[in-house]
């Protein structure tokens, strides 16, 4: 019976002309070449740079490709074999400009009282209102935001762009060249699309970022260092941030922001409050005290931008794959370095030989090293999915770098004090100055 009914069907399709065959293949086939079309006719076309700028950053490969080569698991310990003096390096450099946001890499950087130059000077904040009191009173107040709550931060992409006479465009009084550069922010956004042209032009630039395996991007630009002009022209507010424990005055740049931008960022980043960005006021920085060097035997006030402690956090990467190596069954042996959003990191030293030490010279400039890093969840974040992992490399952490006496957290990485402004680079050797014995100080 089968064989009859496919027989007959072959048949009738047989007595089909050609024509009405490929009429039909197109009539079926015309939505998909229509949103094809539209995807590439709809692309978003990217910004031209800013005028008088040029973008700052490393050109070429990462530093950090080839992370995960053992070569970098042992280090290098002068006192296993003397005779060898083995150097140890910089390896990669790194700045935060937004706080808790995707990285630059640079190939040098200029180190200056706050750390590195550009490094962590501003913050998005969420308006957090309390629950009333008995008395009916609530309090108000911008709180930052980091992964830690909001992992979908790690796809916030950054760039910066620095004065430069050669650029096109430039000239002294270009309002960025006057603001000493600008941020640029970008994030992923795919807007809910309606059965319609307009709908249909939306799925097309989803399409065509899919088809090149990105998410369609929004970006907005914010000068880096607003000039007097423009903070008086555009009303900027100071206004006071929560930063941890520490409430400085800093300048709201919302004003800077279309507030459709700021709503799409909102809902990619899943925050439900009011939502907008801070710059730190560079005539307020945050003093640093706990275990920053004293002001009476280096001469000056440890300062800091929008960093959680200190100016600057360096890396061992042997320490990273030890952590890697101790991760439980189903985990992979390698974990990107970058989850603990280091300025610069190292190679050369073993596993936590930098638990120890208090003075360094990197390069041609001295570093206090003030503390050991402790960690919270946020290492847990997986920095090129914005995902958080429940447990892990968190969980494997505590079981066995619980090591400073000050604290109860696992401990990872250094905190650091420069005591010089100057210059650092890849490639500059690591000498470690002065050990001694560290404990953590909460206030």
């Amino acid at each position: 019976m089968s064989g009859n009914l496919l027989d007959s069907f072959w048949d009738a399709v047989s007595n089909i002309s050609p024509t009405v065959i490929i009429v039909t293949l197109l009539t079926l086939l015309f939505p998909f070449i229509l949103l094809g079309f539209l995807a590439y006719a709809h692309q978003e076309k990217p910004l031209p740079p800013p005028p008088g700028c040029r973008k700052l950053g490393l050109q070429g490969k990462s530093n950090l490709a080839d992370q995960f080569s053992p070569t970098y698991s042992q280090g290098n310990n002068p006192g296993t074999n003397p005779s060898r003096n083995p150097l140890w390096r910089v390896k990669a450099l790194l700045i935060y400009p937004l706080k808790s946001c995707k990285g630059i890499e640079l190939d040098k950087s200029d180190v200056i009282r706050t750390g590195l130059k550009y490094d962590r000077q501003f913050t998005l904040a969420q308006y957090v209102t309390s629950l009333p009191t008995l008395q009916g009173k609530v309090h108000s107040e911008w709180q930052f935001i980091t992964q830690r709550t909001f992992p979908r931060l790690a796809k916030v992409e950054t760039e910066i762009w620095v004065p430069d006479p050669s650029a096109p465009g430039y000239s002294p009084d270009a309002e960025f060249v006057k603001s000493e550069g600008c941020l640029v922010v970008r994030f992923p956004f795919s807007p809910d699309a309606d059965m319609n042209i307009e709908g249909a032009k939306i799925l097309g630039r989803i399409l065509a970022a899919r088809w090149k395996g990105n998410e369609p991007m929004v970006e907005f630009r914010v000068p880096f260092n607003p000039s007097v002009e423009r903070i008086k022209k555009m009303r900027y507010k100071s206004e006071k941030v929560t930063v941890w424990k520490d409430s400085p005055e800093a300048l709201n740049m919302g004003c800077e922001i279309p507030e459709e931008i700021l709503a799409k960022l909102r809902y990619t980043l899943g925050v439900a409050n009011p939502l907008t960005l801070f710059r730190i006021d560079a005539r307020k920085y945050r003093e640093v005290y706990k275990c920053a060097p004293k002001k009476k035997d280096v001469g000056f006030q440890t300062v800091i931008g929008m960093a959680d402690s200190y100016p600057l956090h360096i890396m061992n990467l042997a320490s990273v794959h030890h952590v890697a190596s101790q991760l439980p069954k189903g985990y992979p042996k390698s974990l990107s370095a970058v989850r603990y959003r280091a300025n610069i990191y190292i190679t050369g030293p073993p596993p936590f030989a930098e638990d120890s030490w208090t003075k360094a010279r990197i390069g041609d400039c001295t570093y206090h090293i003030s503390c050991r890093t402790t960690r919270c969840k946020l290492p847990n974040v997986d920095p090129e999915t914005g995902i958080a992992d429940r447990n892990e490399p968190g969980t494997t952490m505590r079981k066995y770098r619980v090591v400073d006496n000050g604290s109860n957290s696992a401990c990872l990485g250094m905190q650091v004090t420069p005591l010089e402004e100057g210059v650092v680079n890849i490639g500059d050797e690591v000498e470690v100055l002065e050990e001694g014995e560290h404990f953590f100080l909460k206030e």
